[in-house]
């Protein structure tokens, strides 16, 4: 059986819904008859009478000696429904534009694959930005990205003068020397507290947020967002600051 609430779901306040669910089981009715049917105050069904004639769900009789309503079959909210979602085609696009002047805006772009994740590695180094926080699994990095192309980003990134500054987690180092720290290799490294361990690897750059994930599931994203960039910061800088070198 229909309800209130579900008349509710689709626009119509309380009392309209209870009005408008007293007006289908009724035959044509005057003001009197409904108010008595769903308990509303006269006064008060003038006024959602009136409403509910604007959406085309009540109707007066036509040549009545009184003032009749009846109801309108419930197709009629098929059509409200319709209608409003035309409206809302039609303006919405206006309507985006000015939610969007002056605010911050986001970006989210999803990557698959080996090819796909190298792409986020490439978008980092055209950022054109000199300092790389990074949190990351040296081992992983390979797994996701390829040993062949991960030595080659890593000369390309030296020969651009971007320093890597990186927390890392001892249980999931690379032995490779390329990846590990040095001057040669604009590289400063920590090692997480113990007890740390995250599974994605996670990159802060040009108001952009990088995470990638494990081999397995082998996929990344690139989060451009001012806000959420600075807070990943924070929290890369707090970890830096209880995390140990040696």
């Amino acid at each position: 059986m229909v309800k209130e609430k579900q008349l509710e779901m689709l626009g119509l306040r309380d009392k309209e819904a209870r009005l408008y669910l007293a007006a289908l089981t009724s035959k044509p009715f005057t003001v009197a008859d409904i108010s008595k049917r769903s308990g509303i105050k006269r006064p008060t069904c003038y006024i959602i009478l009136d409403e509910l004639a604007k959406r085309g769900l009540i109707s007066i009789v036509p040549k009545a000696k009184k003032r009749l309503y009846k109801a309108e079959p419930p197709e009629a909210l098929i059509k409200q429904a319709k209608r409003s979602l035309s409206y809302a085609e039609k303006f919405v696009p206006s309507l985006r534009s000015l939610f969007q002047e002056g605010k911050e805006t986001s970006n989210v772009k999803y990557y698959y694959g080996q090819k796909g994740i190298q792409n986020i590695y490439e978008d980092i180094l055209d950022s054109g930005d000199k300092e790389l926080p990074n949190i990351i699994s040296s081992r992983q990095l390979v797994e996701t990205a390829g040993d062949d192309f991960m030595k080659d980003y890593v000369a390309r990134r030296i020969k651009n003068g971007v320093r890597s500054i990186s927390i890392r987690m001892r249980e999931t180092e690379s032995e490779d020397y390329i990846y590990h720290g040095g001057k040669e290799l604009l590289r400063d490294i920590r090692y997480a507290p113990p007890k740390f361990f995250i599974p994605t690897s996670i990159f802060m750059y040009a108001d952009k947020v990088a995470i990638i994930s494990t081999a397995k599931s082998n996929f990344g994203l690139i989060i451009e967002n001012k806000e959420i960039h600075q807070t990943m910061l924070s929290l890369f800088h707090a970890l830096w600051s209880i995390s140990s070198e040696k």
